[in-house]
Parts: C-alpha cells; structure tokens; sequence
C-alpha cells in the first residue's frame, strides 16, 4: 500500500520566478507561448509528487537540491517526508550557482 501523497509546495521565490518566466515569454514570443510554457513547468512538478527522485541530484550547488528540466527552464527542489518543495524555476543558462539558496540560508 503506497504511503501519503507528498504535497507539492512552491516557496515565494519560486512563484515569483513563475511570474517573471510568464512576462518575458509573453513579451519575447505570445502570450500563449508563456502559458504553455508555465503548464509545461508546473506539469514537470506535479510529476515530481508521484516520482520524487527523477530530477538529478544537484549537491555540487546546494546539499538536497533536486532539478529537473522543462527546456530551457530547470526547477529545484528538496524532498522531505510530507512534501515536495519547489526551491526556484530559472533559466538554465543563467550563474546557478548565485541564484540558489546556500546552506545556511535554506
């Protein structure tokens, strides 16, 4: 018997990533592109409550941080006991490394 499904929770910082990625693919292709696009992410992230572990450990920038990608958009997140935790959805070809939270501010 499987055990409780995992929330999925979005931080402040990930949801405003969400607005940002909406207002640029509006103003840089259509406005309909845009919503494709954020269905495609926040699709990626529900599949994230039902197989946790198919994003790619990404400890090399923070310690259990998880990304998967929705080309060119990558999403982090953490997995603990009752939840799914999107940490931020960036651009893939932006400094990851400054835009995640370090240890000891997460």
């Amino acid at each position: 018997m499987p055990g409780p499904r995992l929330q999925l929770i979005w931080s402040p910082e990930a949801e405003t990533d969400l607005l940002t990625i909406w207002g640029w693919g509006a103003a840089h292709f259509s406005p309909e592109t845009a919503d494709a696009h954020l269905r495609d992410i926040q699709r990626a992230a529900a599949n994230l409550v039902e197989f946790p572990f198919a994003g790619v450990a990404r400890d090399q920038l923070v310690a259990g941080v998880r990304s998967v990608v929705v080309y060119p958009t990558v999403v982090f997140y953490r997995i603990t006991d009752a939840s799914i935790d999107i940490v931020r959805v960036v651009d893939g070809r932006r400094n990851l490394a400054a835009i995640l939270p370090r240890d000891e501010d997460a």
